[in-house]
């Protein structure tokens, strides 16, 4: 409890936080931009992590949720599931909109920003504290080893 209101992590839900980050700092980058090429380039790099990120993090992460005693947890787990599901739908098309610098793509970078924040707020709190209750500070440290060494595979593939 303390942990959690001092704002610290530990193990996988540090390298989570990292991560989100991360990706928050991107997306500003984005905004900023004006330019088309830089947009593209950096919304690729972004891409590229965001999805193997949510990957790592459904497989090391949100299945052994899923399988959890709490029910909190398993409800946390599946609606993170969907959100994941969403993400990848939203990275998709937008995507398949080639100009970059365009309203309706900036539109669609401002439901992404929605879509990513408001996941980050759930997982840092509810989900936070479910891994917390589901499982211990070595457990979480093994999690955290096994989601840095899948996160780096997927970020190959994904690329």
């Amino acid at each position: 409890m303390i942990r959690e209101m001092l704002g610290i992590a530990e193990g996988i839900l540090q390298d989570l936080h990292n991560d989100h980050s991360e990706v928050d700092s991107l997306m500003g980058r984005i905004k900023e931009s004006d330019d088309g090429a830089e947009r593209e380039r950096l919304f690729e790099e972004m891409k590229t992590k965001l999805l193997a990120h949510a990957r790592a993090e459904q497989e090391v992460l949100y299945r052994p949720l899923e399988a959890s005693q709490s029910e909190a947890s398993r409800s946390f787990a599946l609606e993170g599931t969907s959100e994941h599901q969403l993400l990848e739908r939203q990275l998709q098309k937008m995507s398949d909109d080639g100009d970059k610098a365009s309203e309706r793509w900036s539109a669609e970078l401002e439901v992404l920003r929605e879509l990513v924040e408001h996941h980050v707020e759930e997982e840092e709190s509810t989900g936070f504290s479910c891994a917390r209750q589901d499982f211990d500070k070595d457990e979480l440290e093994a999690m955290a080893q096994r989601f840095q060494t899948r996160k780096a595979q997927l970020m190959t593939r994904v690329a």
